[in-house]
């Protein structure tokens, strides 16, 4: 726990949070726990709808973007804590340049909260290590992936961890988060299966990936804000035993559609480049150092169940019903 928070906790003073990415699928899930834990939530908003996400949860939105520095310094000064979860989803766009504009918006707020002691916990993944070659866990010390753009986002956890003057800590998300019937990869898988009629994974689909339920993720980033140590990455993980084979049976069960094998470069030109890199990594995350240190473990319904039989249910039928 950083020094601040633990003087304002110990004041039995109501903190304020700052929240980027506010009005998103993580960000709501954060916002809310957030309030219901007691604490005041300020929420980055791009939109009125986004505002209104916002208002709903008790939160009081903030309009502005990852490029309105001034908006992010402003906030981050006034804030006991900021949790940094905006990012440019646009995955056409050139990977360097959206890493670019999340660096100048993390200087942004760093420059209003130096030497403060005040938390900055900033979402970054975890997919970009490399995986053990007996396919056991990995922990925050792996090495990078050579020649993988992906990894290239690490640069802006770093950029935030490792500044003189800045508590900076870093939850690194898995490449699945789930839950509520959300957006994210999953949800771009089950639209593919949809449009093309069948589920398809790559090779013989051994590969494992890591999950994490949303409402598990809110919790870890409120963790590290009240228990996390400067500089230090925590992983954000619930499952590392779901192989993509299993992921694309329980997506075909769902939709109701055959599956299938699919070489790399099948699944390049059915999907999309970056899509077919993506579903064909093999993530496997300890959570190890979040539990021992955070106090936090995974308590989400499991990932299959929630494809199969829980949230995501509904949301694929509401896709075919589109076709």
């Amino acid at each position: 726990m950083s020094t601040y928070i633990q003087n304002k906790l110990a004041k039995g003073e109501k903190l304020q949070f700052f929240i980027t990415g506010a009005s998103g699928y993580i960000g709501l899930a954060v916002t809310e726990f957030a309030i219901a834990q007691g604490f005041s939530v300020r929420g980055l908003s791009r939109s009125e709808e986004g505002d209104e996400k916002l208002k709903s949860l008790g939160a009081t939105p903030v309009r502005g973007d990852l490029t309105t520095h001034d908006v992010l310094a402003r906030e981050s000064a006034a804030a006991d804590a900021i949790i940094h979860l905006a990012w440019n989803h646009d995955w056409s766009a050139d990977y360097s340049k959206i890493v670019d504009a999340d660096i100048a918006a993390v200087n942004a707020i760093c420059a209003a909260i130096k030497d403060t002691g005040k938390p900055l916990v900033i979402a970054s993944g975890c997919a970009g290590g490399q995986p053990n070659a007996d396919g056991s866990e990995t922990d925050e010390n792996a090495p990078l992936r050579q020649n993988f753009i992906v990894a290239k986002r690490l640069e802006s956890e770093t950029n935030a961890t490792a500044k003189e003057g800045i508590h900076g800590i870093a939850i690194r998300l898995s490449p699945y988060v789930y839950g509520h019937g959300g957006k994210g990869f999953l949800l771009m898988q089950i639209a593919e299966a949809v449009k093309l009629n069948e589920s398809l994974y790559i090779n013989d689909g051994t590969y494992h990936t890591s999950t994490l339920h949303v409402e598990d993720a809110a919790r870890l980033f409120i963790a590290a804000v009240l228990k996390g140590k400067a500089g230090e990455a925590y992983n954000g993980v619930g499952q590392t035993n779901v192989s993509l084979k299993d992921m694309a049976e329980a997506i075909g069960k769902v939709v109701g559609v055959p599956v299938r094998s699919v070489t790399p470069e099948e699944a390049a030109q059915k999907w999309n480049p970056f899509l077919a890199m993506f579903n064909y990594l093999d993530v496997r995350a300890s959570n190890k150092k979040a539990r021992e240190f955070l106090d936090w473990k995974p308590e989400g319904v499991d990932y299959i169940t929630d494809i199969v039989s829980g949230s995501y249910a509904p949301v694929a039928a509401q896709l075919k019903a589109r076709k």
